[in-house]
């Protein structure tokens, strides 16, 4: 395995500016550029250990999840993956699937690897949770499902804004009375979205049983179902399906029933990719902000190790991408 004295003599630097170079110091643009080919070159492979000993730190962050299976978290942690690469971090990721001791039981593993930073991921509010972070002094940033705690710092969607957006423009169009394809309100995502939605028809003096609200699981089977109920039972000609799943099935119901988004029914939904590019461009689409959570997670728990600060139990919000597309609201005629 190659040293740092090879390193040093293939860049035509000394041992030292290697050192600096791999413990992040900034070289000058001529060192820097030979340093990083030297090690191209020859193959280094920095020793973490001696380095995590020297500057006590393990260069690891724990990222804490509940649903590998939910597409906006793979997202966000493939985001956050990136970032820590390009900074000499590793991630040791794990989940917990809803189960409140797991996450406990995960969330004790963690610390005790002494990582650096923590990143949970619709971690569950609970008063050992609390403890241990705040035992801990572990910089720690949560994600989707805020955590009231004084050292936690909270990273969310801007749900609530977005579906009331999208609401009031079918309001503005016409609409005034909407099916809301809802999720189950146990969870923080599904409330947000569901009272946005419900704002907007207070904003427009609108009783909110105006929406007329299906609450399900995400799966693409109750999507379908409830989107059946809503044209063939309560007839409704304008449907806002706030989970992607649901918004699917609720879709494949439109196809089965022969009729037309944005001729026959307006409609909107939540979706996960770039819907202008690759999928029915018919449809007005709200799409989670998962990149820029992901990389804003990953640079401020890294700037957090860095200054060697906490959380302050400070919330931010990141805006949504709402795919506007005017043709399917407001052109049903009422």
């Amino acid at each position: 395995m190659p040293t740092i004295q090879e390193v040093a003599k293939r860049a035509g630097v000394s041992a030292g500016t290697v050192s600096r170079y791999l413990n992040g110091h900034q070289l000058k643009a001529t060192n820097q550029s030979r340093v990083e080919a030297a090690i191209e070159e020859l193959g280094y492979r920095s020793n973490y250990l001696a380095r995590s000993l020297r500057s006590k730190q393990s260069m690891s962050i724990g990222l804490l999840i509940n649903n590998m299976l939910n597409h906006f978290a793979v997202s966000v942690v493939a985001q956050v993956e990136r970032e820590m690469e390009l900074n000499d971090y590793n991630i040791i990721l794990s989940g917990f699937r809803e189960d409140r001791e797991v996450f406990i039981r995960k969330l004790e593993n963690l610390i005790d690897r002494r990582v650096d930073g923590l990143i949970l991921f619709e971690a569950i509010e609970d008063e050992r949770a609390y403890k241990l972070i705040e035992q801990s002094g572990i910089p720690t940033i949560a994600i989707s499902n805020p955590l009231p705690f004084h050292y936690v710092d909270n990273m969310l969607a801007a749900n609530r804004k977005s579906c009331h957006e999208v609401t009031s423009r079918m309001i503005e169009g016409g609409h005034t009375r909407i099916g809301v394809i809802a999720g189950i309100q146990e969870e923080y995502v599904s409330r947000e979205r569901l009272s946005g939605v419900l704002e907007a028809f207070d904003e427009a003096g609108l009783p909110r049983n105006n929406a007329v609200v299906r609450v399900g699981d995400y799966s693409r089977e109750y999507g379908y179902r409830d989107m059946m109920d809503l044209i063939e039972k309560d007839r409704v000609d304008c449907v806002f399906a706030l989970n992607y799943g649901r918004g699917q099935g609720a879709q494949q119901a439109v196809s089965e029933l022969g009729l037309r988004i944005g001729e026959d029914i307006s409609f909107a939904c939540y979706d996960y990719l770039d819907t202008k590019t690759y999928f029915h461009p018919s449809i007005t689409t709200v799409c989670p902000p998962s990149l820029e959570i992901g990389t804003n997670a990953a640079r401020e728990i890294l700037s957090m190790i860095k200054d060697g600060r906490l959380g302050t139990g400070r919330t931010t919000y990141t805006d949504e991408d709402i795919t506007w597309l005017p043709s399917i609201i407001g052109l049903k005629e009422h």
